[in-house]
């Protein structure tokens, strides 16, 4: 069951009330998904994932909703946090086996060696999603004097992003390169609510503009009548490897079966998720509360199968593009074993 903590689709759903109104990428050589694991019992039975509730997760709310991971030994708890890196304290306390969040946060986490003061050392360990069009985009709200990206950065817009100096500083650097500005050309930021606290900023005018993935792009249409402004598909982030699942490194050296059997359930996951939008819907109405009109019509991801090397190291490559590292980082350390023994 889902224990909600910052986030909760039900809190949103009263705000609104009150009137706010397939495949990954070819080069690697095996699937996870077919990859030899043993099929001894996991080492640790119940296990809990930090996760954000979004669509680019829902790989891993099929994989909960169709049994899965029950299927592989396994009791998961889901619980819902604001963003990758706030899942990190969980990991390190071992109160949480796994998070599930954006590439960016773990990459950071780990280039540091520590989080809030702790020791961080992370493997990744399955893949999450892969940006497509409509899934991620900058929001203005009706009659905005700022229709174009050019207009934030020529008149220094306040713009919200989930967390600041991370995967938001990626996505907005490589929109604002095409037209010619850069990160110091906007206003950034960034509230300690994350997305749910950026639609509440949006419509007050506290933010000229806000990025939201799915579905909170679409509950910002939907409830508030928002405007999509541009999409974050395109340019040097097409396509762009977004989210994966991470585990604690000294945790998942010493479960290789709880990994392996976590992994194969959910490639499962990933792989109805990529070919079946209903399941994708039920599982998010059902886990995170989702509204059903915004569950129809949000935009969802695409899941790959596979974690490969070249196609994650875009990953720090643009981070560094963008100015969050200062020096280039090869991320191919960070991915774990596949259950058979062998990276992919």
């Amino acid at each position: 069951m889902l224990r909600t903590r910052s986030i909760s689709w039900c809190a949103l759903a009263a705000i609104s009330a009150t009137g706010l109104a397939g495949l990954a990428v070819t080069g690697c050589t095996k699937s996870l998904a077919v990859a030899t694991a043993s099929t001894a019992a996991p080492e640790q039975q119940a296990i809990v994932v930090d996760s954000v509730p979004t669509a680019e997760e829902a790989g891993l709310y099929v994989a909960q909703d169709k049994g899965y991971f029950r299927q592989q030994g396994l009791t998961v708890q889901i619980r819902s946090v604001t963003d990758g890196g706030a899942g990190i304290p969980d990991l390190q306390a071992g109160q949480a086996q796994f998070v599930g969040g954006n590439y960016v946060s773990f990459v950071l986490a780990q280039i540091a060696g520590n989080f809030n003061g702790e020791s961080a050392s992370f493997k990744i360990v399955a893949p999450g999603s892969q940006l497509q069009p409509g899934n991620d985009a900058l929001y203005v709200m009706p009659g905005s004097p700022y229709n174009t990206v050019s207009d934030l950065a020529a008149r220094h817009a306040r713009v919200g992003l989930n967390n600041s100096h991370n995967v938001g500083d990626v996505l907005c650097g490589a929109l604002l390169e095409q037209y010619g500005y850069t990160l110091g050309n906007i206003t950034q930021v960034a509230p300690a609510g994350g997305f749910p606290e950026l639609l509440t900023m949006l419509a007050s005018g506290e933010v000229d503009a806000a990025w939201f993935p799915e579905p909170f792009g679409t509950m910002a249409e939907q409830e508030l009548g928002a405007v999509r402004l541009a999409d974050f598909d395109q340019g040097a982030v097409e396509n762009y490897p977004f989210t994966g699942y991470i585990g604690a490194s000294s945790w998942v050296q010493s479960h290789p079966r709880t990994v392996a059997a976590f992994v194969r359930a959910i490639i499962e996951g990933q792989q109805l998720a990529d070919g079946s939008r209903g399941d994708v819907e039920r599982a998010l109405e059902k886990y995170t509360g989702l509204p059903p009109m915004i569950a129809a019509t949000m935009t969802i991801d695409s899941y790959p199968l596979t974690l490969d090397p070249p196609t994650l190291q875009r990953v720090p490559n643009s981070m560094l593009e963008f100015g969050v590292i200062s020096k280039p980082y090869q991320i191919a350390g960070m991915i774990a074993p596949s259950p058979g023994g062998h990276r992919p």
